[in-house]
């Protein structure tokens, strides 16, 4: 490996605390040193708002410099249900600072077209008091929403269709005032006056009441980073080659240059009409031109965030797991947020440590998902077997593999197994032997490449383990699992959109469901009325990350050459370099839209969405994680394939459990001195006039159309690639590929670092009803953690019954999106979910444990709870004596991170004994899990 591939690790933020040996002071909430504030700060009206996410929510912090700047959290935003291991998002602030809007959705969002363009909530947050009024409608992830302006108004907007809905909020009344529909792709939409400013094309435009546009000013490129100042002008930025404009155009339509720089090196940011120019050399750029009043130039970074006056700086912002995979602890706790900010004029720096904490308001059900996506589904007589309402499997399901099956869990890998899969498959050796019943299933004895053999490459070659390597970072972060799952833990499969209820806990759609399974989020051939795999084939892919890995590398082959079948290759067209990937990335993520059979004239190609031209992202990004890891915290600034790349340059994040030390998760790929930026292709590689009608460099106006010009020139956007491309020479500037295993390296082992219990420390005559039957294996892999230390056996069963709604004339099961298994707890296995108020009829699960035999007299009832995932303190269990006779107890299921026999009483029993526990609970938010483990009976002796 060169030294340049060593150095491709980009640093963390340095108040995230990522290496505890770092001998830097420890960062506070506040600045403790006062001095370095300027003077007259205790009366200062400044302000600072940024966010930050992981599992919980997405976390909006505030400080003021009133308070010395310390840190508090204004609310944490999270959807009930939606299982996720990031949210992510972005924000503004209005112009009186007193309100925050807010865009969030789960990480997952980023990979898909829909979920990225309409799959976002969105919020209005007082920053006062913390009150959280969501809005109604799901919106766009694009980096310009929200777009606040001078007042109390701001601009939420997704697209629909070819056109754009610009939605206007007033944050003072927190509702939507006004929706309409302008014709043409509208971008960095902001108030600007009595109207609405936005980038259309190759213009800078106005939008009015009833929807008609009129241009305020004709660029060169697309303009973005729309910002109004106090004076009736709009600042904003506008990519010119290798170099951006900073540019200010009025109401009136005078358009005015104020200074330019390298593309990346300047910007614009601004809150209540003030405007900030960011940079390094901002005040060099704009020296020649006289700035208006209200703005100023700030010598930071000019990716810092500004606080409202411009008084403090954010540097970094992070929690030091942004790329780490989003892996959950043992229970859904926040994690520190670490954040770096310089004062501007000074030479000081700051460095906080922010601990965000939840409030419920944030985390109720959008009323975006109120109404929901009525399924289609048609309700069909049910066996006792095969029942819904009964079954913890979903019978009625869309997708091939069930959720909750004991039979069917998936294996969490560790990065080190992800790491030794993807090496050994892409070399074609993942020939592995799994025996059967591996990782407590039923299948036969198997390899995963024997079951997903690897495609030759056409023209030769193979697919570089790096690229591999990015595609599941980005897919699933590495995970097979479901992130609730820690390494060598099994459970649920991680899953797109299984229930089709984009994000709502109270719709089903089954004719919705993207059937995505596991580390590879593998989708084809995974509905349940596709035959492209057998049964083991799917089964196999859904419990082993081995499986899986095959069967997505499988899938970037077939797209490398069904692109090589069109000529569609890049620089040349060789494998082994990184980048030449590209194509075939952005087919693996959007598909290609093949030739007409019937109209050679017909666009085809890869889509719109992904291309770099396309303004759905910053004209002035770098390369993807070149700048650090703050770049995860919005994945959504960046196409697919530059995603996929950054994550082969730099890989994802781990802990090294000897050291404590943040590390690589995954060796990186190799890059000459240049590095991994210079290989990237430029923003415009992609838009060419005689390929796919796109022109950046002449606005096209289309005759009779209401949009003005721009660089897609087609009223449908099919500004679709087909051709082959070159942009460098891949011998000077290209990664390649570093292997760290050789083929027959042996499976990396993982420990679990919650170690199911196995023995029973009950009395002998003790007797237990454990949750799965006696018949479901408890397996890591091909071990046995309990062999010869089971000393029980389950003598009854445990039954649930499942919150139901009527969804379009048919019977659906919503109380199974937010229900689970873990590999772990009393003999390797437990159910959980969360609890909510009585009122969430369609989100209850009641599970009732009742022993096979009678008994007669005197008894303790026991209940287990598992060491994490069970933390209500409101579980009540309702205790049928036998004659009818129901006694409840309620009891708190955190037992301290211990696995533990909790004992419920002692009472007279006079037949057959049942105990309830349902998950509806008086305090329920859905956040507090709630656990369905074993339970016992036993005797009491007088």
């Amino acid at each position: 490996m060169s030294v340049a591939a060593l150095a491709l690790v980009a640093p963390l933020a340095s108040a995230a605390l990522t290496n505890p040996s770092d001998p830097a002071p420890a960062p506070t909430d506040r600045v403790t040193d006062t001095s370095q504030l300027p003077s007259g700060w205790q009366k200062s009206g400044d302000r600072i708002v940024t966010y930050d996410g992981d599992a919980t929510g997405l976390h909006v912090l505030v400080a003021d410099a009133a308070d010395a700047y310390r840190w508090h959290t204004a609310a944490t935003l999270s959807e009930p249900g939606v299982e996720t291991d990031r949210w992510i998002g972005q924000t503004c602030v209005t112009g009186s600072g007193d309100r925050a809007v807010v865009v969030y959705a789960p990480r997952q969002a980023v990979n898909d077209q829909q979920g990225f363009q309409q799959g976002a909530f969105a919020a209005v947050v007082d920053l006062a008091d913390g009150r959280v009024t969501k809005l109604p409608e799901l919106v766009s992830l694009a980096y310009f929403n929200p777009g606040c302006g001078d007042g109390e108004q701001a601009v939420l907007t997704r697209p629909q269709g070819d056109d754009t809905e610009l939605l206007t909020v007033d944050t003072a009344r927190a509702k939507l005032v006004r929706q309409q529909t302008v014709a043409g792709q509208l971008t960095s939409a902001v108030p600007f006056g009595n109207e609405i400013a936005a980038a259309q094309g190759d213009a800078v435009v106005s939008v009015d009441a009833k929807g008609d546009t009129s241009t305020l000013a004709k660029t060169g490129g697309t303009p973005f980073r729309l910002v109004p100042d106090a004076h009736h002008g709009l600042a904003y930025q506008v990519p010119d080659g290798k170099q951006v404009q900073v540019r200010r155009v009025t109401s009136a339509g005078s358009d005015q240059l104020l200074g330019s720089g390298a593309l990346g090196s300047l910007a614009v940011h601004g809150n209540g009409g003030r405007v900030f120019v960011t940079g390094r050399d901002a005040e060099e750029a704009v020296k020649h031109s006289a700035l208006p009043k209200s703005w100023r130039t700030l010598d930071v970074p000019a990716s810092a965030e500004v606080s409202t006056t411009g008084s403090l700086a954010l540097t970094s912002v992070g929690n030091g797991t942004e790329a780490a995979g989003g892996r959950k602890t043992a229970v859904d706790v926040a994690r520190p947020v670490g954040i770096d900010a310089v004062l501007p004029g000074s030479d000081s720096s700051v460095g906080f440590k922010v601990v965000p904490r939840a409030a419920a308001q944030g985390a109720e059900q959008s009323p975006a998902l109120s109404d929901g996506v009525h399924t289609d589904s048609v309700h069909t007589k049910s066996t006792a077997d095969t029942d819904p309402a009964t079954s913890t499997t979903d019978p009625d399901r869309a997708c091939a593999v069930t959720r909750n099956d004991p039979k069917l869990q998936s294996l969490q890998p560790s990065t080190a197994q992800a790491e030794w899969a993807t090496d050994l498959a892409v070399q074609g050796k993942l020939d592995v032997r799994r025996r059967s019943g591996w990782n407590g299933s039923e299948l036969p004895s198997y390899t995963p490449q024997g079951l997903f053999p690897s495609t030759p490459l056409k023209g030769g070659g193979r697919v570089p383990a790096q690229v591999m390597l990015g595609v599941l970072s980005q897919e699933s972060n590495l995970l097979q699992a479901s992130s609730r799952a820690a390494a060598g833990e099994s459970s649920n499969f991680i899953q797109g959109g299984y229930y089709g209820n984009a994000g709502s806990v109270h719709t089903v759609n089954w004719a919705a469901a993207d059937c995505g399974y596991g580390i590879a989020q593998v989708t084809s051939g995974m509905a349940k009325s596709d035959t492209t795999f057998t049964a083991e084939q799917q089964q196999a892919l859904t419990v082993d990350y081995a499986a899986n890995i095959a069967a997505g590398l499988q899938i970037l082959q077939d797209k490398w050459n069904q692109l090589y079948d069109r000529g569609l290759l890049v620089n040349g067209g060789d494998p082994k370099y990184l980048e030449n990937w590209w194509l075939a990335l952005w087919a693996y993520n959007s598909g290609l839209n093949l030739p007409s059979s019937t109209d050679a004239s017909a666009p085809w190609g890869l889509g719109w969405f992904n291309n770099p031209a396309n303004g759905l992202y910053p004209a002035d990004r770098t390369m993807f994680l070149s700048s650090g890891y703050d770049d995860a915290r919005t994945p959504n600034l960046w196409t697919y394939p530059e995603r996929v790349l950054g994550w082969a340059a730099y890989s994802q994040q781990k802990t090294d459990p000897a050291t404590g030390a943040t590390v690589r998760a995954f060796t990186v790929g190799d890059w000459p001195a240049s590095g991994a930026p210079a290989a990237e292709p430029a923003h415009d590689t992609f838009c060419k006039p005689t390929v796919n009608d796109c022109d950046i460099t002449k606005p096209r106006k289309v005759a009779g159309s209401s949009q003005p010009e721009g660089p897609c020139q087609r009223d449908d956007f099919k500004c679709w690639w087909h051709q082959p491309v070159s942009w460098t020479d891949c011998t000077a500037t290209c990664g390649t590929e570093v292997l760290k295993y050789a083929v027959g390296d042996p499976e990396p082992k993982v420990a679990a670092p919650h170690p199911a219990a196995c023995t029973s420390t009950l009395p002998a005559d003790a007797l237990i009803v454990d949750d799965v039957p006696n018949t479901v294996k408890f397996r890591v892999g091909s071990a046995n953690p309990c062999a010869g230390k089971r000393n029980w056996t389950s003598r009854g069963t445990l039954t649930f019954t499942f919150g139901s709604a009527q969804q379009n004339g048919a019977t659906v099961h919503p109380s199974k999106i937010d229900f689970h298994q873990l590999g772990a707890g009393f003999g390797g296995h437990f159910w959980l979910t969360h609890t909510r108020v009585p009122s969430y009829t369609d989100s209850v699960v009641t599970g009732t444990w009742t022993p096979d035999r009678k008994v007669v007299g005197a008894a303790e009832v026991m209940v287990h709870l598992p060491d994490h995932e069970a933390n209500t303190p409101s579980a009540t269990y309702r205790i049928d004596l036998g004659d009818g006779m129901v006694v409840e107890k309620t009891i708190s299921q955190d037992t301290g991170g211990k696995n533990a026999w909790v004992p419920l009483g002692s009472y007279e029993f006079k037949g057959t004994p049942s105990v309830s526990l349902s998950s509806a609970t008086a305090d329920g938010t859905g956040d507090a899990s709630i656990a369905w483990d074993a339970l016992a009976f036993v005797p009491v002796k007088r």
